[in-house]
């Protein structure tokens, strides 16, 4: 128990500098980029251009795969194609500006970068491929409007440590557990030993783990850097990063009723396919083996501002946890 606790510590306060500030820049984000602003550089876009704008409005957003469901379903109310809301529903989930610091603090640059860049590739492809298998239209689902923000730092501070922590508390502290769990309880080397070396095999099966899965982007983080410690390659592990906050099986059938049936085959096809050959590359990259070193050395070498980052994290965790927002997700 008390390995399994050091383990939970030292990891969360190795994230906690980079949560931190991440959370700060998606609260800036949050003020200062309103979702009525999206919706109106998104609403009537379709083709190529359209799906361009929707991947590069996703990418940085903080927000979940249900998080993005009522940005999405404003896009098709503003007259956006499938493309663009694909695009969107595709690349949003996968990464944020706080889950990319995240992924550098624990798992290296290769992966803080790989992480941004797959996502906008299997966006702007998912957008393409469902666009053609579904057809362009003018979209009309309804979605209630996001009130005006005031953009003081009181509302920054409201978004990042309230709404958006808030929304990630609990999913980012059960990553955590089972990254401890992992660490602690799965022997060294066990996946490796199980797939014996082969990725081809490794590689499905981290998917069909993340996607039934409801984890975030940044929670996410530590349960791939366990799965890394244990055996799975950097590539595997990285195929676990993609599909896990991407596919949702609790919002399939929003994601249906948004594109269309025939389409939504086409989305999942193209997560699936996009994160095995994102992950292929990954293990064809030198430095991406350096997620290893950085996942061992988990809780060494941690500075006074580690510690203090951390415990004002847990504080504020542990306030959102005990008085949670009624306000829905948004995360990423």
């Amino acid at each position: 128990m008390k390995e399994l606790l050091l383990s939970f510590v030292h990891v969360f306060a190795m994230m906690a500098p980079w949560l931190v500030f991440g959370f700060l820049m998606a609260g800036i984000i949050a003020v200062w980029i309103p979702r009525s602003w999206v919706n109106r550089m998104m609403g009537g876009s379709s083709g190529l251009g359209g799906i361009l704008r929707a991947v590069a409005i996703g990418v940085p957003l903080p927000i979940c795969s249900c998080g993005v469901l009522p940005i999405a379903a404003g896009l098709r109310k503003h007259g956006a194609g499938k493309g663009p809301t694909a695009a969107l529903l595709v690349s949003t989930p996968q990464t944020g500006v706080d889950s990319i610091l995240a992924t550098y603090a624990l798992m290296g640059p290769v992966f803080a970068v790989a992480r941004p860049v797959a996502a906008a590739l299997t966006g702007i492809v998912g957008g393409m491929v469902v666009s053609a298998v579904g057809g362009e239209d003018a979209g009309n689902v309804a979605v209630e409007e996001a009130p005006v923000a005031s953009r003081g730092f009181k509302a920054i501070w409201f978004q990042a440590y309230r709404r958006l922590l808030g929304s990630v508390a609990k999913p980012l502290a059960i990553g955590l557990a089972i990254s401890a769990l992992v660490t602690v309880l799965v022997p060294d080397n066990f996946f490796a030993e199980a797939f014996r070396g082969n990725d081809w095999l490794a590689m499905p099966v981290m998917a069909l783990v993340g996607f039934p899965m409801y984890v975030c982007s940044t929670a996410s983080i530590p349960i791939a850097a366990s799965l890394i410690l244990k055996g799975v390659s950097p590539g595997a592990a990285f195929v676990f990063l993609m599909v896990g906050p991407a596919m949702n099986a609790m919002s399939l059938t929003t994601v249906s009723a948004l594109v269309g049936r025939k389409a939504v085959i086409a989305y999942l096809l193209t997560i699936l396919v996009g994160a095995i050959l994102c992950g292929v590359v990954i293990n064809l990259v030198p430095g991406a083996a350096s997620a290893t070193t950085l996942a061992a050395s988990a809780g060494h070498s941690l500075s006074f501002f580690h510690w203090v980052s951390a415990a004002f994290l847990a504080v504020m965790m542990v306030y959102n946890l005990a008085r949670p927002l009624n306000m829905g997700h948004r995360h990423g």
